[in-house]
């Protein structure tokens, strides 16, 4: 029997994939737990059009991505912080306010995953940092100052 699933079910498949499974299986759970629908002629266009919908939006997301990794590369970011007169600072600089910095200066959004980081920084002083997204990078300059 072809059915459609409604939700991801281990060993069987993915959301909205049309796959041929035994009649009882089918009928007894995953038809009658809400889990798939029969494939219908009807509800097999209808998964195509919400299959075509999605390819169309992963498309405009890595245009986007694309795009913002262009406006980022050679992008400057500037933070006033408190420090001692060695340049240590008083509090670490992670991800999150490196993230916070680029979209109130360049109002460039880039998540706080996505900005690669091996410790986080502790002293006065310019940073190429690394940004890294659906296997592209790019990198900016982040520069510390004392406050």
């Amino acid at each position: 029997m072809k059915v459609i699933l409604l939700k991801d079910i281990p060993k069987i498949g993915k959301r909205n994939e049309i796959k041929e499974i035994s009649d009882g299986y089918a009928r007894n759970f995953l038809l009658a737990k809400g889990l798939a629908e029969l494939a219908t002629p009807q509800a097999i266009e209808r998964v195509n059009k919400i299959k075509n919908i999605a390819e169309v939006k992963k498309n405009v997301q890595e245009n986007l991505l694309v795009k913002n990794l262009n406006e980022l590369s050679g992008v400057i970011v500037n933070l006033t912080e408190k420090a001692n007169d060695t340049g240590s600072l008083f509090k670490s600089i992670h991800q999150k306010e490196i993230s916070e910095a680029l979209k109130k200066q360049h109002h460039i959004d880039v998540a706080v995953d996505s900005i690669v980081l091996d410790k986080p920084i502790k002293e006065t002083g310019e940073f190429n940092i690394k940004v890294s997204i659906g296997g592209k990078t790019t990198t900016f300059v982040l520069k510390i100052v004392k406050a």
